[in-house]
C-alpha cells in the first residue's frame, strides 16, 4: 500500500514566484523530495513596465505579498527572484529578508541570500559568475556578489536580451563548459528563471568546482530550514550541497 508521503508532508513552504518564470516550480519540487509539500503565488501582472522599472519595485511586491498564504501554517518562506536583490547589495538584502521573517512570521528569504547560504556553507569563496541577464542587470549581480566578500573570477553574460525563461539545456551546457573549474570554488548561475539541472547533472563531474544555481541553491535552503535529509534528486545535483545538510 502506497504510503502517499506526498500528501502527508513534514514541512510546508510559500514560494512567492515572478510572474511568467516557468522553472522555479518544475526545478523546486524535483529538488525537494516529497517529504517537504511547496506552495506557490505568483506577483502580479505588470506588463505596462519594464523590465527596470519592475525590478525596482519587486522588494515593494515581497513584502506586499508576504500574507499571500494567509493562515496556512508554513515552515518557511521564499521570494524566488535574484534581480530584485541585486540592487539592495548585501545589508539591503539582509534587511528584507529581515522584513519578509516578520511580515510572515516564519524564517523568511530571498533566493539571493539563499545562494550567498549555500557559498557560504561550501566555504566557496572564488565564483564564476553565469548571467542571462542584459548588461546593466548582469553589472549590478556583480556588484553584489563582491559585496558579500566573493571574489568573482569571471562574469559571462550569456544575452544581450534578457532571456532566462527561454533558455534551453544545452545553451547553459556550453556556457558551463567555458569555465576554467580550476579558477574557481563554484560556478554560480543566477536567475531562478533559468532550466540548469539537467545541464548540472550532464557536467557535473567534468568540471572541477561546484555548480550551483539559484534554484538549486533555493532548494538546499529550504531543506537546510525545516530539518529535511535531502532527496537522492540533490544529491544527484551537488553532493557536496547535500553533504551540509548533515
Amino acid at each position: 500500500m502506497s504510503s502517499f508521503k506526498e500528501l502527508r508532508p513534514s514541512a510546508r513552504v510559500g514560494v512567492l514566484v515572478p510572474t511568467s518564470n516557468p522553472t522555479v516550480e518544475p526545478e523546486l519540487h524535483h529538488l525537494v523530495g516529497d517529504d517537504v509539500a511547496l506552495y506557490a503565488a505568483r506577483f502580479p501582472y505588470t506588463p505596462e513596465l519594464d523590465l527596470a522599472a519592475r525590478i525596482e519595485r519587486y522588494p515593494d511586491v515581497f513584502l506586499a505579498n508576504a500574507k499571500a498564504f494567509g493562515d496556512m501554517e508554513l515552515n518557511a518562506f521564499m521570494a524566488a527572484m535574484t534581480g530584485a536583490s541585486y540592487g539592495l547589495l548585501r545589508d539591503g538584502d539582509d534587511e528584507l529578508c529581515a522584513k519578509l521573517s516578520a511580515a510572515t512570521g516564519v524564517v523568511s528569504t530571498t533566493a539571493c541570500r539563499a545562494i550567498r547560504s549555500s557559498l557560504e556553507a561550501l566555504s566557496a569563496r572564488k565564483v564564476a559568475l553565469v548571467s542571462p541577464y542584459p548588461d546593466w542587470l548582469t553589472k549590478r549581480a556583480a556588484a553584489y556578489w563582491k559585496d558579500c566578500g566573493f571574489e568573482l573570477t569571471r562574469v559571462i553574460m550569456m544575452s544581450e536580451e534578457f532571456r532566462a525563461y527561454e533558455m534551453e539545456s544545452d545553451e547553459v551546457a556550453e556556457t558551463l563548459a567555458k569555465i576554467d573549474g580550476d579558477a574557481c570554488d563554484a560556478v554560480v548561475m543566477t536567475g531562478t528563471g533559468m532550466l540548469t539541472i539537467p545541464a548540472i547533472l550532464d557536467l557535473r563531474e567534468t568540471i572541477n568546482a561546484t555548480l550551483l544555481s539559484s534554484n538549486l541553491c533555493a532548494a538546499w535552503w529550504i531543506m537546510k530550514t525545516v530539518g529535511s535529509k535531502g532527496s537522492d534528486e540533490l544529491a544527484a545535483a551537488c553532493p557536496a550541497l547535500a553533504n551540509c545538510l548533515f
